[in-house]
């Protein structure tokens, strides 16, 4: 395990990188601006994200060093030696695990053990540390942000600020009782994080570019880059549009419709915002309510406030948390 002594040693040669991963709303970027106020030297950093909807996949990357000049860089973190994932279901969409080096760490939210996250990622060479921050969030704070909570646990793990310091951070950016709450929460994630280690120190000299992809001159995109970002290729061959996109996974609760109990009064119809809510014709001439369309539904919520005789219930999609039995390396 890496100490706050050897952490503070490399800081006065090099560079530690940090790069979030979470979906809009979460906190994402808040969680790299607290990087940096927390810590005591020199840091910088910046969100990647453009006009995405709630839900959708942002990145933010954080530089810090005890040396000033080594910071001076806005381009985005290729090498990070960090990486902290808000949202479990990024794992299967977005390539988390990108550009650590040997021996870096993945900080996953999740309630899955440690050697099922390295199958999932398909590395063996990194640690992982787990913690439950969606229960975590929903408990203390009543919501699920999990920003905070992840910084917990990237502060047992990497040493990078005290938890006073941390605390301060906090304080500057919330206020009275929210601040308090969030301060709570980073506590007992610090407590519950489960940590695989592998004995691997990350390379802490890493932290370069990884060459670009370029693609030629009069290529449409559709044939070099991945289908699920092309939004602009030919209906012919690849269907077009946000009914692609499984914006289903980008919420925290499972949507439930009881075929029983509803009156098919349409009220969830009338207010999803994506449609989700559906309906079919019946052989009376009228529209029956028919189910939810999970892989685009987004767990909103306005169907199940709306529903007046409570045909609509939710449950979490994460279930209890599991630590990995370490195996031969892991600690």
């Amino acid at each position: 395990m890496l100490t706050s002594e050897h952490i503070k040693e490399i800081l006065n040669d090099y560079t530690i990188n940090l790069r979030f991963h979470a979906r809009g709303g979460q906190g994402g970027v808040t969680a790299s601006n607290l990087c940096v106020e927390a810590f005591y030297g020199y840091g910088v950093c910046q969100p990647k994200f453009g006009a995405e909807r709630m839900g959708s996949p942002t990145e933010s990357y954080v530089r810090l060093s005890a040396n000033a000049d080594l910071v001076r860089s806005n381009e985005q973190v290729y090498g990070p030696h960090f990486v902290s994932v808000l949202d479990p279901s990024l794992l299967t969409e977005v390539d988390v695990s990108a550009g650590i080096p040997k021996g870096g760490w993945l900080i996953v939210n999740t309630v899955m053990n440690q050697l099922t996250i390295q199958d999932a990622v398909k590395r063996k060479d990194i640690n992982i540390a787990t913690i439950d921050a969606t229960r975590i969030a929903l408990d203390v704070l009543g919501r699920n942000i999990t920003n905070t909570i992840i910084l917990g646990a990237l502060f047992r793990v990497s040493h990078l600020f005290t938890l006073e310091e941390l605390s301060d951070a906090i304080m500057k950016r919330f206020k009275g009782e929210v601040a308090g709450k969030n301060i709570q929460a980073i506590k007992q994630a610090i407590e519950e994080t489960c940590i695989y280690d592998m004995g691997i120190e990350p390379d802490f000299t890493v932290d370069s570019k990884i060459p670009w992809q370029q693609v030629s001159l009069g290529l449409p995109g559709y044939k070099d880059l991945d289908k699920a970002g092309v939004w602009y290729c030919d209906e012919d061959i690849i269907p077009v549009g946000s009914d692609q996109v499984n914006t289903g996974s980008w919420g925290e609760w499972e949507i439930i419709w009881d075929e029983e109990t509803c009156t098919s009064c349409a009220q969830c119809w009338f207010i999803c915002p994506d449609f989700t809510t559906l309906r079919k014709l019946g052989d009376d001439g009228k529209y029956h309510m028919s189910g939810i369309d999970v892989f685009h539904c987004k767990a909103c919520q306005n169907c199940l406030n709306i529903c007046p005789v409570q045909a609509i219930s939710k449950r979490a999609k994460q279930g209890p948390a599991a630590c990995a039995s370490p195996e031969e390396g892991g600690n």
